[in-house]
């Protein structure tokens, strides 16, 4: 069924707000739900994705399907999420599994605001203060559904002062799924937290998903966030900085294939004085694949000293696939550093036929170029057991093939 952008976005929200009211929803998360407004064709945040995926109807029935290939652990520390409910943890000392969530900062999709108003059990995973958790803690979000459906799963990660930890958000869908995710990242005084997001879901899936980092604290928050595109892939990404001193990393890699397609919002809010940030992305596209990028950096008035800086640089694989890329800064002190940029271009065809001058095929030339343009942010992940996972999971996409026993 196509509908015009217009409707869409009406039945959807109608759709939402019936789900809600049926889930028993009240107070602010519905009213939160009522007052959002669901993208249409002129929405700027959306212009280069549509949602007509959603017409076939996955807001009208619930993810419930059997997962055929559930995810690799990563670490002896597993919380596997299916279909949006907590199937079960193994967590070491000093992390507190609850669902009594706290507010979550900074929410601003009509997703986002659904979510709240439907997830009856968000996961909060709370690491004690003044504790070092040696391992990562991966937690496998997964969902399954033979025709269009959809789930909401809710993950908060909270670092009490002077906490350290290491979180891998890993995702994996099946069929005809529907993703619709928020994951928040709350951070004390002294907190360290190292965070992987990683995203390879089937290709006829969907996933809607927004993360906010929240630093409330003096502290350091790293996030590497690796995905490839699926039917319909958006990330609305924002970072709250509001304790002077602290300090936010992003580094991603992209990567869409075929006819898939990513969308990545990026926002970091600096609130207060002398922060520092640093954004890192950077985008494959081939065949008739299509990626969507929109960095920014925003200044707030009293945040002086702030030194912040973005960068995205993409490669086209073929002239049919398509990269959209906007950084933005909006400055509102004149006392910071600040810079960003980006770039679009294509494989060197100088290299390519020396390597295929030394008897390499046009096809495997093509794929060690597309990794030595990535293989720096990937070599950085501090993380062997992730490396282990990122790099058969990028190979594949680079030549259209699956990793050996991992679905992901």
């Amino acid at each position: 069924m196509t509908l015009s952008a217009s409707d869409l976005a009406i039945d959807l929200k109608t759709q939402a707000l019936a789900n809600a009211r049926r889930h028993g929803s009240d107070g602010d998360a519905l009213a939160d739900l009522e007052a959002a407004s669901f993208p249409e064709r002129k929405t700027e945040r959306w212009k280069y994705t549509s949602l007509q995926a959603l017409a076939d109807g996955h807001l009208n029935a619930v993810a419930n399907g059997e997962i055929s290939q559930p995810l690799p652990a990563l670490s002896e520390f597993v919380v596997t999420i299916n279909n949006g409910q907590l199937q079960g943890s193994t967590l070491p000392a000093g992390v507190n599994l609850h669902h009594d969530a706290p507010e979550v900062n900074g929410l601003q999709t009509p997703f986002a605001a659904y979510n709240g108003a439907v997830c009856g059990q968000p996961v909060v995973l709370e690491v004690a203060a003044n504790t070092r958790i040696e391992q990562p803690i991966h937690v496998q979000i997964q969902s399954a559904s033979e025709a269009p459906a959809h789930c909401n799963p809710r993950v908060i990660v909270k670092l009490n002062a002077g906490a350290e930890a290491t979180v891998i958000e890993h995702y994996h869908a099946e069929g005809q799924a529907l993703t619709n995710a928020v994951t928040a990242l709350i951070t004390a005084d002294n907190a360290t937290l190292t965070h992987y997001r990683l995203q390879g879901e089937q290709a006829n899936t969907l996933h809607i998903g927004t993360l906010i980092i929240d630093q409330q604290g003096v502290g350091k928050v790293d996030s590497y966030q690796l995905m490839t595109g699926n039917r319909l892939r958006r990330n609305d990404v924002r970072a709250l900085v509001n304790k002077s001193g602290a300090e936010l990393n992003m580094k991603g890699i992209f990567v869409v294939r075929d006819q898939s397609h990513v969308d990545n919002q990026l926002c970091v809010e600096h609130a207060v004085p002398n922060c520092q940030s640093d954004q890192n992305f950077r985008g494959l596209a081939g065949e008739s694949g299509k990626a969507v990028f929109n960095g920014r950096i925003h200044i707030h008035p009293f945040a002086s000293g702030t030194n912040a800086e973005l960068s995205n640089k993409n490669l086209l694989l073929n002239a049919g696939a398509e990269i959209n890329t906007k950084p933005e800064l909006e400055i509102y002190n004149d006392d910071v550093k600040c810079a960003h940029g980006t770039t679009v271009g294509q494989l060197d065809a100088g290299q390519q036929f020396y390597l295929q001058s030394r008897g390499i095929p046009a096809a495997e030339a093509k794929r060690m170029l597309s990794l030595g343009f990535v293989n720096e942010l990937l070599m950085a992940l501090p993380d062997a057991a992730v490396t282990e996972w990122a790099q058969p999971w990028l190979e594949a996409e680079l030549t259209h093939a699956s990793p050996a026993g991992d679905a992901a």
